[in-house]
Formats: C-alpha cells, sequence, structure tokens
C-alpha cells in the first residue's frame, strides 16, 4: 500500500489564440500547482474498485477509471486494485482535480503493477486522457501550449499565498466545451501577456497584476451571470484583483503577504463563502 498525493493548480494566465481544424483550439498558459491536494491512495486487489470519501463522485466516470483501463489496454496487465481517493479539490471548478488525480493514477498503477513505464511514456498517455493531465507530470509553474498537452516547466513562481472563492453556481459537465464554444474573436489573442509573463519569470521581475488574464472571464460570466455577484464579494472581502482560474467557476486572488491572505480568507468565511487559503508549489516529485 502507497498514498500519492495530487495537487490543484490555477491558471494565471489563459489564452486562447484560435480554433484549429482538428476542432480544439491552441491556447497558451502558465499554470501553477497550490497546495490544495487530493490524496490516492493505491492497493493491489483481485478487481478494480474505486471509491471517494465525497457523495456524489462516480470512481467509473473518473480520468483514475480510465487512466487503469488505458494502462490495461497498452501493457496487456490483467491486475486488480483498489484506490481509495480523499477529495478535498472541489469538483468542476476549474482547479484541475480529475486531470491531476489522471496523472497520478497513471503514476500510481505504474509503480502498483511494476509495469515499468517511463515518464514521457506516461505523459504521452496523459496527454490522451485530457489535455490538462501532462502538466501534473511536473506541477510547479509551468507554461502549456497546444491544446494544453505541451508543457514547458519554467523558473518558479516567487512563493505566494492563493485565495480561492468557489461561487454556489451549477457546474455541469461538459462546461468548459461550453465556454470555448461561447468564445468571441474578441476574446482571442496572440499570446503576448503569457510571453510578457514567461520573460518576467526568467528575468525574475515582479509580475505585474495586469499580466494576469483569462479568456474565459467573458463567456463565463454569461454562462453563470450570478459569479459577478460572487467576484464583488470577493473583491469586498478586501482583494485587489480576482481573477478566473481555467473554465472557473473558481476565483482566486494571489498575495506575497500572509496576513493580508488570511484577512481576505477570514472575510470571505464570515459571508458563508466556500473559500480555501493555499500556498504556491514548486515541482513535482
Amino acid at each position: 500500500m502507497f498514498k500519492l498525493v495530487a495537487p490543484a493548480k490555477i491558471n494565471l494566465v489563459l489564452e486562447v489564440l484560435g480554433k484549429r481544424p482538428d476542432g480544439y483550439h491552441d491556447i497558451k498558459s502558465i499554470v501553477q500547482t497550490i497546495d490544495l491536494t487530493d490524496e490516492l491512495e493505491f492497493n493491489l486487489a483481485e478487481n478494480l474498485e474505486i471509491t471517494a470519501n465525497l457523495a456524489g463522485w462516480e470512481g467509473s466516470k473518473s480520468l483514475i477509471s480510465k487512466a487503469a483501463l488505458l494502462l490495461r489496454e497498452r501493457c496487456g496487465c490483467k491486475e486488480g486494485a483498489k484506490v481509495c481517493v480523499i477529495k478535498r479539490i472541489p469538483m468542476m471548478s476549474g482547479l484541475g482535480g480529475d486531470s491531476s488525480n489522471g496523472a497520478v493514477a497513471l503514476k500510481g498503477f505504474n509503480r502498483l503493477w511494476d509495469l515499468g513505464l517511463s515518464e514521457p511514456d506516461l505523459m504521452e498517455m496523459g496527454a490522451a486522457l485530457g489535455s490538462d493531465v501532462p502538466f501534473f507530470f511536473c506541477g510547479g509553474t509551468a507554461l502549456i501550449e497546444g491544446r494544453g498537452e505541451l508543457v514547458t516547466p519554467l523558473r518558479a513562481l516567487p512563493s505566494c499565498w492563493v485565495v480561492l472563492l468557489l461561487p454556489p453556481v451549477q457546474a455541469e459537465s461538459g462546461k468548459t466545451a461550453r465556454l470555448y464554444g461561447a468564445l468571441k474573436k474578441s476574446d482571442f489573442s496572440d499570446g503576448g501577456k503569457t510571453e510578457k509573463f514567461v520573460h518576467a519569470l526568467i528575468e525574475g521581475w515582479e509580475i505585474p497584476p495586469s499580466l494576469l488574464r483569462n479568456a474565459f472571464e467573458r463567456s463565463a460570466a454569461e454562462l453563470w451571470p450570478e459569479i459577478e455577484e460572487y467576484r464583488w464579494r470577493f473583491l469586498e472581502a478586501g482583494a485587489y484583483r480576482v481573477r478566473l482560474s481555467g473554465a472557473g467557476p473558481a476565483l482566486f486572488s494571489l498575495h506575497r503577504d500572509r496576513q493580508e491572505a488570511e484577512r481576505i480568507y477570514d472575510n470571505l468565511k464570515k459571508g458563508n463563502l466556500e473559500c480555501y487559503l493555499c500556498r504556491s508549489i514548486g515541482h513535482l516529485d
């Protein structure tokens, strides 16, 4: 038996460059892991059994299950496993919980079943599971491109505190496709903000808040009109800049000062809102 940790992520920058001939979209994004994590416990078993501590979570629909089936198919493996998941990352929140679980599942099954696959092999399989999965093999601060499967580790973002707010909106399966479908030409960009962000990281400069961008901000506000109320409540709690993570609906703010982050978090908690106080974390082993 062994346990592996699956971290959440936030998108510091997310630019959509345009639609590709294959129906996907080209993106450029700076992604950062944070210390809000799920925990996966792996045990050998006769059959495949995946359970979690969260009501409504279905193991058979998760990327953990799909990772197991993919490895069995590719490697001819017939072993079973019992995977117990401690879920802390909110589902369908834009924080990458299922993708992170998928990456960790590939690592875990590879170890549990002694398959001997290399990390590049596993990352390639991860891309077949989902566009965000390859990032979670490196974590830390990274540039992702293409449809999200091309990952370049970057110099670490200076350590910071992250306050998350999860608005109580109905985030249904397929929301990411709906947001992409609702994009207009005015939401597309040339990747310039991402490139400036990368340059600032390389040079060790302070990151200008103006570089934080998410191409889904407008379409998310159309899909969930009430999200703007919670953005204002976040600002009223003391945040000075609030951004959407990934395809949302999670909102976040960044802080170098711990007391400032704690004050905002406490103010949100007083309003009976679902919120989290986290820190950025580096490269994953």
